[in-house]
């Protein structure tokens, strides 16, 4: 009993872990006005419009691209950083 209690909380706890390294951020215009939000999980972004309303995706492949994807799950192109690292 004790050890099926200590597997259900280790699976909670890797369930949850995604989510718990979520990250927000706001945008704001050049008058300072909310414009909207974007929250990464992993190597996600989604973002939202100053309505909360979604608004793409972009999303960072193993290759060093990111893909963008509109609103309704549409590629819209992508990029990959070329700028060296440190």
């Amino acid at each position: 009993m004790k050890l099926l209690l200590m597997f259900a909380i280790a699976v909670g706890v890797l369930a949850a872990a995604p989510y718990a390294s979520a990250q927000t951020r706001s945008f704001y215009d050049r008058n300072g006005s909310f414009a909207g939000s974007s929250v990464t999980r992993g190597n996600s972004t989604s973002f939202t419009d100053r309505n909360g309303r979604f608004d793409g995706t972009a999303i960072q492949n193993s290759n060093g691209a990111t893909s963008f994807y509109d609103r309704n799950g549409r590629y819209t192109g992508s990029t990959v950083n070329t700028t060296p690292r440190r």
